[in-house]
């Protein structure tokens, strides 16, 4: 029987997905569309990604549904299909999830700020991400992936969202910028700060997401993992973009991206995987450079 997620990222090392919207730009998905009514308009081409990961090793594959809450589509005025876009997608993920696969349904900031910074209310926030966990929950998802936030208060909001909607496990990754002091979310928190209020708040497992490349991650990873008795997960971005005839490029290679990940696997983290820029081919990397850690092999050194 396959084990909760909880109890398999303490067992060994869990292999997570690539980026998703690296993939649909790459099929034809518009700088500045929304890639979510892909969902319902090109649900073969959504499919095929999703399968690509699992092929590729990944034991966990995210939804296409990192913009999917209502305040977020509505920016294309798309906040009507809210439950479409999210139960489409778990739906169509949870089909090409092999018996041992796991299928998390992702869950992004909105991009935009409460009050008094912004204009709206923790209680409009706490709406929106319900508005979308329910299609999740309802598509079939086993855990909840709140990724790449910039706000612990953004974060809990979606964090009380999926503790409302459903009994799942929930994941919280944090985004974090470097700067000499060292490691803090846009809104100045500090990584000690957040993963103790998620814990405190029943996040499940708690991490970091996008912003760096993998040799930040490095030294994001030793703090992550030294701030938290939890599972911590990382997802690094492919090295640092450069621009390139108007268009930001990625060239880290899967060798350079798999080196780090080892030094990574080695400090204790649980589960890795990549963001921005990475593919099914650096999920393989990994798959292949990690795969004693995969197997059950305790980790070099760090809590697991």
């Amino acid at each position: 029987m396959r084990p909760d997620i909880r109890d398999l990222v303490r067992q060994r090392l869990v292999i997570y997905d690539g980026g998703m919207g690296t993939m649909l730009f790459a099929a034809g998905l518009v700088d500045g569309e929304s890639p979510e009514p892909w969902n319902w308009e090109k649900p073969e081409v959504v499919r095929e990604v999703y399968g690509s990961y699992y092929v590729a090793g990944s034991d966990v594959v995210q939804t296409n549904t990192f913009g999917g809450t209502p305040i977020k589509l509505s920016e294309r005025d798309l906040q009507e299909r809210t439950y479409d876009a999210n139960y489409l997608a778990a739906k169509t993920l949870r089909e090409v999830c092999p018996e041992d696969g796991y299928v998390a349904g992702d869950v992004g900031p909105t991009g935009k700020f409460m009050k008094p910074m912004g204009e709206y209310t923790r209680e409009e926030f706490d709406a929106t991400f319900e508005a979308q966990m329910q299609g999740l929950a309802d598509g079939g998802v086993d855990l909840i992936s709140i990724e790449t936030m910039y706000s612990l208060e953004e974060a809990l909001c979606a964090l009380r969202a999926a503790r409302k909607i459903a009994k799942l496990p929930v994941s919280v990754c944090m985004t974090f910028d470097r700067n000499p002091r060292g490691f803090f979310t846009l809104m100045g928190e500090t990584v000690p700060h957040c993963l103790r209020v998620l814990q405190d708040s029943g996040a499940d497992i708690v991490g970091s997401n996008c912003s760096h490349g993998s040799p930040v991650f490095i030294d994001l990873a030793r703090l992550l993992r030294d701030s938290t008795d939890l599972p911590v997960i990382v997802q690094p971005n492919r090295g640092k973009p450069i621009l390139e005839k108007e268009s930001m490029v990625y060239k880290q290679t899967v060798q350079e991206f798999v080196a780090d990940a080892r030094i990574i696997a080695g400090i204790g983290v649980n589960i890795i995987g990549g963001c921005c820029g990475t593919t099914p081919e650096f999920i393989t990397g990994l798959r292949q450079a990690l795969r004693a850690l995969a197997a059950g092999a305790a980790s070099e050194e760090g809590p697991s």
